[in-house]
């Protein structure tokens, strides 16, 4: 049986999966919507594999210009982990949902306590991991717009994909604690109870 806690993990890991597949493949990880030296209709927005400039004022309306980041930032080891941590955490994500249905068992009566459980933890482990690595772009923005040593020019604020995968990351956890939810409580209903033993009578001879 399909409890109330299994339905919501259900139901909240795609929405979060959705979210994190826009965060990751949308160029909107950090942008500066004027840039010092460049026309003030033209802003600049950078992601996980694409650098894309928007010019608000064209004849035909906005019109986005979008190229691969720069050789040298590509090869970063920054770049490397947030680009591993966001697809590591987009097909566990996945792999785990899976691993929730088959364990929910929805043409069956009987479902797999384990497997859900096992697919609720997954769940929270991908959530955390994209959570950290949003998180840390942010704090290498903020710390550049404070910094005197960062040009201006160079001086990005966060992006929407930042707080997409903040949403995303979060609706991930929820589930994954939903299903974990779920799973302690058919564990409880399955323990056996140890047997009553019955309390000797007194009796008078």
């Amino acid at each position: 049986m399909v409890t109330a806690s299994v339905v919501l993990g259900l139901a909240l890991a795609p929405m979060g999966w959705v979210l994190l597949l826009a965060a990751t493949v949308t160029p909107q990880w950090r942008e500066v919507p004027q840039r010092p030296g460049h026309p003030w209709d033209v802003a600049f927005f950078d992601g996980l594999w694409e650098s894309c400039t928007e010019t608000s004022s064209a004849p035909s309306g906005r019109r986005w210009q979008c190229q691969p980041i720069p050789e040298e930032l590509s090869v970063s080891w920054l770049m490397h982990l947030l680009r591993s941590l966001t697809v590591l955490s987009l097909l566990g994500s996945l792999v785990s949902y899976l691993l929730a249905n088959l364990g929910a068992r929805w043409w069956s009566n009987t479902s797999i306590p384990v497997l859900t459980g096992s697919a609720g933890l997954g769940l929270v482990v991908c959530g955390v991991v994209y959570l950290g690595a949003v998180s840390y772009m942010a704090h290498l923005v903020l710390l550049s717009l404070v910094s005197s040593q960062v040009p201006e020019r160079d001086k990005f604020s966060m992006g929407t994909c930042l707080y997409l995968g903040w949403a995303g990351g979060s609706a991930e956890v929820l589930a994954g604690i939903a299903l974990l939810l779920s799973f302690r409580q058919r564990h409880k209903r399955t323990i056996p109870r140890a047997p009553e033993t019955a309390t000797p009578c007194d009796v008078d001879y």
